[in-house]
């Protein structure tokens, strides 16, 4: 339990957000225009959660989250439609 507080604490608020949108399977640019921010900043909080958790890829990354209870499986649904084409 102290491991998963802890990772927890680490994340910043932003980098809890970016994880919560890519769990929902966003990709870094919907992200992006989602949260108003640039995708290679999006590309770096994503970066940084992986390196914080220790994990070898996003996929990797989302499974680690989802089995420590970092991230609650109900926050890995989609929270969103994304209207395409206008």
């Amino acid at each position: 339990m102290a491991r998963q507080v802890s990772e927890l604490t680490r994340l910043t608020g932003r980098e809890a957000q970016v994880l919560r949108l890519v769990a929902c399977g966003m990709s870094a640019k919907e992200t992006a225009l989602e949260l108003e921010i640039a995708p290679c900043t999006v590309e770096r909080h994503i970066e940084n959660v992986r390196l914080k958790t220790r994990t070898r890829n996003r996929a990797h990354m989302i499974a680690h989250v989802i089995r420590e209870g970092l991230l609650p499986v109900q926050a890995a649904e989609r929270p969103l439609a994304l209207v395409v084409g206008g």
